[in-house]
């Protein structure tokens, strides 16, 4: 998922902060019971109340507000404040003064920043605790599928709404407090999560991912090694190239012991014919 740029908050004094810090500007407010509003403070003297930022507005404002080309991610982390705002009916005009603490609330909720993986294998992410397991290339080959629209200019769009939907579905497998739903979380506690499920499900470019790239010699080596140990053992290529080289190095000498090469099959022999005759005659005819 992409990152909120340079939006770190500070907290200052209780649990519960009276100002938080965000790109260098403090803010007065009053954050109330977990699951509940935070109020502001304006340099008017207004005060606004932001409600709590919902998990089907968060995937909402990330498929308005984030794109991808051959240039990479972009995220606008404007527009996706301004929503923020828009949401919670704040005025218009306070939109610039209060867009980094309306990104900041949306994104981390009060909650302690990130998520934290716990001894029992569980995630604490946001106000929730969750067990998560990798999705399938099936899984995430059917997400793809239905998440790309045909575009004006004729290629296809990612819907990034519901790609991460099918992620969060997926990947998410069970939740605490019991009886809790996707759909019924915050907005902080979804980024956070998505956060998880994203790390968990990007397998990231290893050296030897690079490797199978090139077409020399020692890339075609290493692939069917690597082939051959999968075959061999059931494993994929990551165990078998996290595997100790000397132990990689046994695999293969009991491979060659268990199964020994094919021997060379014996050149077939023609049936004679009259020019093997040791009295023939063999006369050429050319033009």
């Amino acid at each position: 998922m992409p990152e909120v740029p340079t939006r770190t908050a500070r907290e200052f004094g209780s649990a519960v902060p009276s100002f938080i810090e965000v790109d260098g500007r403090r803010f007065s407010v009053q954050v109330g019971t977990p699951g509940g509003a935070l109020e502001v403070d304006t340099s008017t003297g207004e005060r606004v109340r932001l409600r709590r930022w919902s998990f089907e507005e968060h995937l909402r404002a990330l498929d308005r507000h984030a794109s991808a080309d051959e240039q990479g991610l972009r995220f606008d982390t404007e527009g996706f404040a301004l929503d923020v705002l828009r949401d919670s009916g704040v005025p218009a005009p306070l939109g610039e003064e209060l867009a980094p603490v309306a990104l900041w609330w949306a994104t981390t909720g009060g909650y302690a920043p990130g998520s934290e993986v716990q001894a029992d294998g569980w995630v604490r992410a946001g106000s929730v605790r969750a067990r998560l397991r990798p999705w399938t290339f099936a899984e995430r080959s059917k997400a793809l599928s239905e998440s790309l629209t045909p575009s004006a200019g004729g290629g296809q769009e990612l819907s990034l709404e519901r790609y991460l939907r099918a992620m969060l579905s997926a990947s998410v497998v069970a939740l605490e407090p019991s009886g809790l739903q996707l759909t019924m979380l915050d907005g902080a506690t979804t980024a956070a999560l998505l956060d998880v499920a994203v790390a968990l499900n990007n397998s990231g470019e290893r050296d030897e991912d690079r490797r199978m790239k090139a077409a020399d010699a020692d890339s075609q080596k290493l692939a069917r090694t690597t082939l051959r140990l999968c075959k061999a053992l059931g494993w994929t290529p990551s165990q078998v190239w996290e595997t100790p080289a000397a132990e990689v190095d046994r695999l293969l000498a009991l491979l060659e012991v268990a199964e020994p090469s094919a021997p060379a099959s014996a050149p077939v022999r023609r049936a004679p014919g009259l020019a093997d005759h040791p009295d023939a005659v063999v006369i050429q005819v050319e033009d």
